[in-house]
């Protein structure tokens, strides 16, 4: 094995300049991290940036190199197309600025190589073909982001090129605070580069091919072990297929499309929980094995799980086509409370929904709107342990399917809630409780309670708001960076600003625009720019005099007292 890997440190700036293209293979997920994921990657980088922190390192990436001069990017893409992304946004102000020999430099570097046989140019980074070309036509060519935001409102574009597009309006928007503190561009851009190319480390692990990086992950305890335990499975029911191979093999492939960004192995775990009830974290592969004996059960496995995961990757994906396909009421309903259950990253609910999917479609909105709220409750606000939560929906899952096998009536959303979840279900005075003190510290999610909230006080003919980054920026009323003139109130925060920062009641919703505006100001230089945005959830903050850690509570208090109204179960 030694003399079929090798490993070296080297940094993420020389990864990307490396001869050959650096290619994603196919079978690899779409883009997939949110704001959460690359904030935090931005913030840390930051670091080296500004020369706070001498070097950072981004992990390992496992590269397949016997196509070499191109290399196969076998695991890191997420890091590292979002690194390519920071570098196209940096390219925009460039151009923006006119910068264009320092733009073009950087391009060369980094962004593209020279295809002589065409007489053109590539991409030096080639994504899956799910994402390639919404990356190359409008990412890495560095387009306006107000572009970006006007093609967002398409419906041509799958949901990975959205994650994209907002990833690359985030990292030019933050390129452009580094602006408003007073560095030069030319400054910013020789730090970014210099940092990426001498400060910004990885471990680069060298395999001849993806059967050895696959053993390899298996002696890796991260995020390697999730895929190779996919690959072990995916081998041993080849193994067992015999005759039924090439059927076998078609199933996976058409399963692996159908999940598409999320994990294969989640799946599988729900596949089987639905179906089959509890299992160890460590024990899918072991039960699977023991159910797959010969031919016969290779077959009969890929045929169930490749039929569900078109189920599973619709209930994941509120734009599926299988939505234009079946005949269920509420189909729009439907599709808003999936995005809003893929926000509040209620996961194990999918055991549950892929039964009701499955074997009682016309139940399917009454499920969702029970499950989110509950969950909503429960999980997020709550925080209460999700082991109890997902016995609920095992013993429900099952109780759909074994009703369905028995011919016997179909249990209803509110029948399931009274005899699996009641005894769980936050009261409105627990919820109230918890709701008024919470922070959340996920941009997206913030959005999500914020605008349901605003929407729900919304009267007809006002404005409504949206939980989309592109559409609605997230304000920090006490900003997450405060000035001095904000220090200056100290005495009204106790415990310091910081404590404050998260907690939902510093948060409200303005338009993109108006936010721009606000910057690190002191309150009273924001309220009149809040007094310009039309939603009632920021018209609400005009009612203080200062703004203070009272004020905060007083606005959680009053949003708590909105949000058992909209979340909560039964909806009479």
């Amino acid at each position: 094995m030694s003399s079929a890997i090798s490993s070296k440190i080297t940094s993420i700036g020389e990864l990307l300049r490396a001869s050959g293209k650096l290619v994603i293979p196919p079978y690899q997920r779409n883009y997939a991290w949110d704001e959460e994921h690359y904030a935090d990657l931005w913030f840390d980088m930051q670091e080296t940036f500004n020369g706070t922190s001498d070097e950072y390192f981004l992990g390992s990436v496992v590269i397949d190199n016997s196509t070499a001069p191109d290399l196969t990017l076998i695991d890191g893409q997420q890091r590292v197309t979002t690194t390519t992304i920071l570098i196209s946004a940096l390219k925009w102000h460039l151009l923006s600025d006119n910068q264009t020999e320092l733009a073009n430099l950087i391009s060369q570097d980094f962004l593209y190589q020279p295809d002589y046989d065409n007489n053109t140019q590539q991409s030096n980074l080639v994504l899956n073909l799910n994402d390639r070309s919404f990356f190359e036509t409008h990412i890495i060519t560095a387009t306006d982001p107000k572009t970006i935001r006007s093609i967002a409102d398409e419906d041509t574009f799958s949901a990975s090129n959205m994650q994209l597009a907002r990833c690359y309006i985030y990292m030019c928007r933050q390129i452009g605070l580094l602006l408003k503190e007073g560095q030069s561009l030319q400054t910013i851009a020789h730090r970014i580069i210099t940092a990426l190319r001498e400060r910004v480390f990885l471990i680069r692990i060298d395999v001849e091919d993806d059967l050895k990086a696959f053993t390899l992950f298996e002696a890796l305890n991260n995020r390697g072990v999730e895929l190779s335990e996919a690959d072990l499975l995916k081998n041993f029911i080849f193994s067992k297929a015999g005759p039924h191979l090439n059927i076998v093999k078609s199933n996976w492939e058409i399963m692996t499309q159908n999940i598409g960004n999320f994990s294969l192995m989640r799946f599988l775990r729900h596949f089987w929980q639905s179906n089959n009830g509890q299992v160890p974290s460590q024990g899918l592969f072991a039960a699977i094995k023991r159910q797959i004996n010969n031919a016969e059960d290779a077959r009969h496995f890929s045929d169930q799980i490749t039929v569900s995961s078109e189920y599973y990757g619709a209930i994941l994906d509120a734009d599926h086509d299988l939505w234009q396909r079946v005949d269920i009421q509420h189909i729009n309903n439907i599709k808003k409370n999936l995005a809003h259950l893929s926000i509040i990253r209620a996961e194990q609910c999918y055991i549950l929904l892929l039964a009701v999917l499955e074997n009682t479609p016309d139940l399917f909105y009454d499920y969702l709107v029970m499950i989110k709220n509950f969950t909503f409750r429960f999980s997020t606000i709550g925080g209460k342990n999700a082991a109890e939560l997902q016995r609920a929906y095992i013993k429900t899952a099952h109780t759909i399917r074994e009703n369905e096998i028995n011919r016997e009536p179909e249990m209803s959303a509110e029948q399931a809630f009274h005899q699996f979840f009641k005894e769980l279900y936050p009261h409105d005075n627990q919820f109230q409780s918890s709701f008024s003190k919470k922070s959340i510290k996920t941009t997206i999610l913030a959005r999500y309670i914020l605008s349901e909230i605003n929407n729900h006080l919304s009267v007809e003919g006002e404005p409504n708001s949206n939980a989309n980054g592109i559409e609605t920026d997230l304000e920090h009323i006490v900003p997450k960076k405060f000035k001095d003139h904000w220090q200056n109130t100290v005495s009204d925060f106790p415990g310091g600003h910081s404590k404050y920062i998260n907690r939902l009641g510093n948060m409200t919703l303005m338009s993109p625009e108006l936010n721009r505006r606000l910057g690190n100001s002191d309150f009273e230089t924001k309220k009149p720019v809040y007094k310009q945005d039309c939603l009632i959830i920021t018209a609400r903050i005009l009612e203080e005099q200062n703004w203070t850690a009272d004020a905060i509570s007083r606005r959680q208090n009053w949003l708590a007292s909105e949000a058992v109204k909209i979340w909560r179960y039964p909806l009479n």
